[in-house]
């Protein structure tokens, strides 16, 4: 932590996340808050000490039914430059699973030991209890994103600018769709 003016830089992001969760201060790059007035460094250093012995949650992983996992895992690392995590039998070997993302956050890709015998996704998910929606993804070129889902021949469609950023929907072979958001 280093302290100037009104203006706190902390070498811990989750630091300063944790400090706007409660509400204090602004971010800048996710490093500094700006402190709406001067605060002593020990009420700070409190809050940040148990702000990291406390847990957040976030969201680690979904898990979808596809016809084909490997294609979709591979689908996925191309366009967003993920890796497999993990892959191997699943549902005590009447299944195949993929984990395909990044450190923090996965999709689980899963197919059952017979891909022809998945029922296609209906256009109903939204008037569907329990029914999946979309996939949402954050990346930092949503241009550059759209060329690579062109480029693979699915078809982007309801692009749209929108308070704070910019977004668009693609469906997969399966029926998935994802829903592709840059804040950049």
């Amino acid at each position: 932590m280093q302290y100037s003016n009104q203006r706190t830089y902390f070498a811990d992001s989750a630091a300063a996340a944790a400090m706007r969760h409660e509400g204090i201060g602004w971010d800048y790059h996710d490093r500094s808050l700006i402190m709406p007035r001067p605060v002593r460094r020990s009420w700070i250093a409190r809050i940040i000490l148990n702000k990291r012995n406390t847990k957040m949650s976030h969201l680690e992983h979904v898990n979808i039914t596809v016809s084909n996992p490997k294609a979709t895992a591979r689908m996925l690392e191309q366009l967003f430059d993920w890796r497999i995590r993990w892959e191997g039998a699943a549902m005590g070997g009447a299944g195949y699973t993929l984990h395909v993302g990044t450190e923090d956050s996965y999709i689980a890709i899963y197919s059952g030991s017979d891909p022809a015998q998945t029922v296609p996704k209906s256009d109903a998910s939204y008037h569907t209890r329990g029914a999946m929606n979309h996939i949402g993804i954050v990346v930092d070129d949503l241009d550059l994103i759209a060329e690579k889902v062109s480029a693979m021949g699915y078809v982007a469609h309801s692009h749209a600018d929108y308070e704070p950023g910019q977004r668009f929907y693609f469906n997969d072979d399966d029926g998935v769709e994802y829903e592709v958001i840059s804040y950049a």
